[in-house]
């Protein structure tokens, strides 16, 4: 016999499906772009062609600003 029970859990906004990506990661630009991790680094450390967000010891790379770099080097 399985044993249903309900909790009240809040959910986090970014739980669901519907949640737009707002930033990338360095590894995601690195699978974008077909290049290595290194380079992608290396990319986000000297550019100012789109904007780098640096949290912590994290970088995150907004989307807008990349995908719009990315449209206008195509």
């Amino acid at each position: 016999m399985e044993v249903v029970t309900q909790t009240n859990a809040v959910k986090s906004p970014t739980d669901g499906p519907a949640t737009t990506k707002l930033v990338y990661t360095v590894e995601e630009i690195a699978r974008m772009l077909a290049i290595s991790l290194r380079s992608a680094y290396n990319l986000c450390n000297s550019t100012t062609e789109f904007r780098v967000l640096r949290v912590g010891g994290s970088i995150r790379v907004p989307k807008d600003s990349f995908d719009a770099w990315l449209y206008r080097a195509a």
